[in-house]
């Protein structure tokens, strides 16, 4: 039981200078990786955290998560999107972040956005599913 939510957030690097966008982005990893507060994310099953160095990309999507504050898995992965926000604070033009949560609640909704993003990447949307 429990409240439940759909959380997802992607973590990219971009830009016209292919050389800084790629150490960045390692830079990044290395620095995540490094971090006790944000190790674990990297430890969490592919099915929902992914590190894409192709796209010098860090995507995650969960189902069905209870996403309270105080959890230690929640914890990790907004400390790792305060890295990114961080990062963004300190004006490094290559990173973009979106978070986005639907709760149980219809009203119950949460995006966050920062740097350089593009609204394409990660959007709220609630459908209707019938079986007709």
């Amino acid at each position: 039981m429990g409240y439940r939510s759909e959380v997802a957030y992607t973590i990219r690097f971009s830009g016209e200078d292919d050389t800084k966008v790629r150490q960045s982005f390692y830079t990044f990893l290395a620095e995540a990786k490094a971090n006790p507060e944000t190790a674990g994310c990297f430890l969490d099953d592919e099915d929902h955290f992914k590190v894409v160095e192709s796209a010098w990309t860090i995507n995650f999507h969960a189902t069905d998560v209870k996403w309270y504050e105080g959890y230690e898995d929640v914890k990790m992965h907004e400390a790792l999107l305060a890295m990114a926000r961080s990062w963004v604070d300190d004006g490094l033009d290559c990173i973009g972040y979106l978070f986005a949560r639907i709760g149980e609640e219809t009203n119950d909704t949460e995006e966050v956005w920062g740097g350089n993003w593009d609204s394409d990447w990660l959007y709220l949307k609630r459908e209707i599913v019938k079986d007709w």
